[in-house]
């Protein structure tokens, strides 16, 4: 395995950074704005290598779109309910980013940090891990408490990718963070329709017009139904509420044309599966993204569970630590 490290950009005189770890046949580029997943580049069955996420080549599109392609999301992903939220007898304001309501952490979110980076090399050659740091403060972005969040992204040989999150914070506060890598392992010849997705989840959270959780898990019948292997349909922005062995793969992904495969495996409770229909965006380098241009798999905690503390707890106390991970497996079928 070898990495490699180069300027990406510049954003308000700090240097931004892409990281290209190589295992034998791929390469994973990330970057230090928004400890964002920038790249992956795999083969087909026929030896075809495609970038198989949505990425951008300059820093002035991670900032200026609003997909979020790539980031990872924080202090809490999707939505919080009017913006605001209580804990104990303190009320809190965010920023209304959506609408009457709060998305992603806002302006001011992990999304939109630049973090430090440092590069740890496996001895046995079989792993790189680049460990990114950031501080968020309480009177940046609204939340009460100051944290510390380090995200490490690692690489094995087996051409695996875990993303680990650990955060403290020095006064009670919420924390709920994913990563909103957007997955077309057609390489994004056409959209996401022809991919097949399989999710352990017997229920998922319902949500109102403006896609705010009602506080009612849902059974899954139908359209909604991914228990067996079943191809992506647009129109999903939902959340699923995992079964089964956290230790174990519980989603799976497959683009049968080209042999693809990316099985994941989480702690985390949920996944919200977004299938990006009526994306309308066009890059820097005059590439477009149309509705269903790929497909994201968020591992997290419930949306807005502050507001439904029945079905999940995203609190984190100042005597605590916080600490996830989730993992994907890159393969190729014959």
């Amino acid at each position: 395995m070898e990495i490699k490290k180069e300027v990406f950009g510049c954003l308000n005189s700090q240097i931004v950074h892409r990281y290209i770890v190589m295992t034998d046949d791929m390469r994973f580029s990330f970057i230090d704005y928004g400890a964002a997943l920038q790249k992956i580049e795999m083969p087909d069955r026929q030896g075809q290598h495609d970038n198989i996420i949505i990425g951008f080549d300059t820093l002035k599109d991670y900032i200026n779109n609003s997909t979020y392609a790539g980031l990872c999301i924080g202090r809490v992903g999707g939505r919080i309910a009017n913006a605001s939220f209580k804990l104990g007898d303190q009320s809190y304001d965010l920023e209304k980013n959506m609408g009457n309501h709060h998305m992603h952490g806002g302006k001011n979110g992990l999304s939109h940090r630049i973090f430090e980076t440092e590069i740890i090399e496996n001895a046995n050659q079989q792993e790189i891990a680049l460990k990114m740091i950031a501080e968020l403060r309480a009177e940046e972005d609204g939340y009460p408490g100051n944290m510390k969040v380090q995200i490490t992204h690692t690489i094995k040989s087996d051409n695996t990718w875990t993303i680990h999150y650990f955060a403290v914070t020095d006064q009670e506060t919420l924390f709920n963070p994913t990563n909103h890598t957007y997955f077309n392992l057609n390489g994004g010849q056409t959209d996401v329709t022809d991919h097949l997705l399989c999710i352990e989840s017997a229920s998922f959270l319902q949500t109102d017009d403006e896609l705010i959780p009602t506080g009612k898990l849902a059974t899954v019948e139908g359209a909604m139904d991914y228990r067996q292997s079943r191809p992506v349909q647009l129109g999903l922005d939902t959340a699923y509420r995992l079964t089964g062995d956290p230790c174990k793969k519980r989603i799976e992904l497959l683009h049968e044309a080209s042999g693809r495969q990316v099985k994941v495996q989480t702690d985390a409770p949920y996944v919200v599966v977004y299938s990006a229909e009526g994306m309308d965006f066009t890059d820097s380098s005059g590439r477009h993204f149309d509705s269903g241009a790929g497909i994201a798999l968020e591992t997290q905690s419930m949306p807005d569970a502050i507001h439904h503390p029945e079905l999940d707890d995203i609190r984190l106390k100042e005597t605590e630590t916080f600490q996830t991970a989730t993992s994907y497996h890159f393969s190729v079928l014959s």
